[in-house]
């Protein structure tokens, strides 16, 4: 979150005509529960990684004991994560509907790995032309990458 939060690209929204830039976005992820259901959340972005837990962790809770689908919070006001952790993948594509403007970037991470002594993982990122280009996706990796490094 602190990458996509870093990224000034990845916190713009079309809304309407006009184009938004939030302070801020946080996460919205699916969260599977134990009857093979899954719901989605609401992650508001901290800048402490401990708040962030402690909020994030909260949440996954409330979903995975509830029903329905929707998330607590906006689902503008996010970047939409989701996570195959039991495969590797060269592409991914999103469903959406093309009717409306959708111009939430989404960001889906596969299956970690070991190759060569270093930790690998896929990535498919997919954003809205009109608002960012490849740039400011290779912006965000390089970031990523240098958070990933500093935590591992």
């Amino acid at each position: 979150m602190k990458a996509v939060n870093t990224i000034e690209e990845f916190r713009l929204r079309i809304e309407g005509d006009q184009i938004a830039i939030y302070d801020h976005v946080g996460a919205s992820s699916t969260v599977p529960r134990p009857d093979g259901t899954f719901g989605f959340s609401y992650m508001p972005f901290k800048e402490s990684f401990q708040e962030f837990y402690a909020s994030a962790s909260a949440e996954i809770e409330r979903v995975a004991n509830s029903t329905g689908l929707e998330p607590s919070g906006n689902n503008e006001h996010v970047v939409h994560y989701s996570t195959l952790p039991w495969i590797n993948f060269t592409s991914l594509s999103h469903a959406r509907h093309y009717a409306t403007t959708d111009s939430v970037p989404k960001v889906s991470f596969g299956k970690l790995h070991d190759k060569e002594d270093k930790k690998v993982m896929p990535m498919s990122i997919h954003a809205h032309h009109a608002l960012m280009d490849g740039y400011h996706v290779g912006k965000y990796i390089e970031l990523f990458q240098e958070l990933m490094n500093t935590r591992l």
